[in-house]
């Protein structure tokens, strides 16, 4: 295990943290361009219509049920720093894992699955129920490897060698593309085998090479584990890995159900499908630029042992400039000839609902930049292990876009789609100023100094 710092904390520069966060910034893109990849392939595949449909409801519940493991590498971020805590650490997310693949697994090979498919997600269709089968069948076993790849890149992170993790993401998009071209040109596997298949692989793709980059860079496994840095603010045990991940886990879980409530407000307060036409277009548009500030907290996690006063500046300055950044393209998309093109010739989209979406998403002007700063305030609290924070902050968010969504709504007559965006934008804003008030208010920073001095 690598020396702490002594009582100069060094200067972090900006350069070296541009290094640290691309990778991290490139994964989600990445990864987003493959699930975009497989919806176009299974519309070239027979029955379109049915096997886009059941795949994405079978997507669906299974990142509902495994939505806590996306928590995992944040848990070894913050947790493991010797080989005992590794152990503890890793050995409790695999747990997890073997957990969800049950769940999963218990949908997709027993008659509990025809249940759930026919009464709660309402598939009547044999086809459609067989083809649900088919798809958890293959994703239970998604859990199980996507907790090893996160224990790994969670290592990577840690370790400040993000730059590992890039190559295995790189080689799944790859690889994902031919297996697709030759699924496509064939003809020969039913869309949803083949789309299951392709995620679990490009999971596995990313597991196996972030795993073998960190033992050929280090030399061995034991390497790994004895360069990580010593910046675990609390020893290791089972109560503290509840206290810990129990938060986020529900966080997590609970995000999964904020865009439900928003489309399903939508629906409510509009007379056509119009506005929830150009609400998920929007959506889908601002994520592609937002998804890579949600790793924006590994930044003030991994160098909380090197806060002082100026680093932590350098860094909340940082977010902010990338946040800032993905706000003007987000103006670029809504001013510009620039979002026309997008939104008619590339996604062909009709002129009335482009300009919908350009309203839409100029709503969202700030939410990059709210994102970017909360981002950088989860980390600490994440360094500190007070994740029920996190969890409380993110309740408040969500509490206030359902209010903020029903008071414009009835108060006003702005276009759902564009309340919807505002309500997205006040929700964010309330979790980012609740965790900011809560780490003035009891001097988090300060303590994070002195402790590093």
């Amino acid at each position: 295990m690598s020396d702490k710092i002594g009582n100069k904390v060094r200067e972090i520069k900006y350069k070296e943290l541009i290094e640290f966060f691309l990778p991290l910034a490139v994964m989600p893109v990445i990864i987003g361009i493959s699930h975009n990849a497989v919806n176009a392939s299974l519309a070239r595949l027979p029955f379109p219509e049915i096997t886009l449909a059941v795949y994405a409801v079978a997507k669906s519940i299974t990142n509902i049920i495994k939505s806590p493991i996306h928590m995992s590498r944040q848990t070894v971020t913050s947790l493991v720093d010797d080989y005992s805590s590794f152990k503890f650490v890793s050995r409790f997310i695999f747990g997890l894992g073997i957990l969800y693949f049950l769940m999963i697994a218990s949908l997709g090979y027993t008659p509990l699955g025809e249940i759930v498919f026919k009464k709660i997600i309402g598939l009547k269709d044999p086809k459609e129920i067989n083809f649900a089968y088919q798809a958890l069948s293959i994703m239970a076993f998604i859990p199980l490897v996507e907790s090893i790849r996160n224990i790994m890149q969670g290592l990577a992170i840690s370790l400040k060698k993000t730059n590992l993790i890039t190559p295995g993401v790189v080689v799944r998009i790859i690889s994902i593309s031919l297996i697709l071209l030759w699924v496509t040109i064939n003809q020969s596997v039913a869309g949803v085998t083949a789309a299951s298949g392709v995620w679990l692989t490009g999971i596995a793709i990313e597991m196996i090479f972030i795993t073998l980059a960190l033992r050929y860079y280090y030399g061995s496994f034991a390497v790994v584990i004895d360069s990580l840095p010593a910046n675990v603010s609390k020893k290791v045990n089972l109560k503290r890995i509840i206290r810990f991940f129990i938060p986020i886990a529900i966080m997590a879980f609970l995000a999964r159900f904020v865009q439900p409530v928003v489309q399903s407000g939508i629906v409510r307060t509009s007379v056509t499908t119009h506005d929830l036409a150009a609400y998920g277009v929007s959506w889908t548009l601002v994520m592609i630029f937002v998804g890579p500030l949600d790793m924006l907290h590994q930044c003030s996690l991994v160098y909380a042992a090197e806060l002082n006063q100026n680093n932590w500046q350098r860094i909340l300055k940082f977010s902010l400039g990338i946040g800032s950044i993905v706000s003007i393209i987000l103006a670029g998309l809504s001013f510009t000839q620039v979002g026309d093109f997008v939104l008619i010739k590339l996604i062909s989209v009709t002129p009335t609902i482009a300009l919908l979406v350009k309203k839409v998403i100029f709503a969202f002007i700030l939410f990059p930049i709210i994102r970017a700063f909360r981002e950088t305030f989860w980390g600490v609290m994440m360094q500190r292990q007070t994740t029920n924070i996190i969890a409380a902050a993110k309740i408040v968010g969500l509490i206030f876009v359902v209010l903020v969504f029903i008071v414009l709504a009835l108060t006003t007559d702005i276009n759902a789609a564009i309340i919807a965006a505002l309500a997205l934008t006040a929700g964010e804003a309330a979790d980012a100023l609740t965790i900011s008030l809560y780490m003035t208010g009891n001097n988090v920073l300060e303590m994070i100094y002195y402790d590093n001095h």
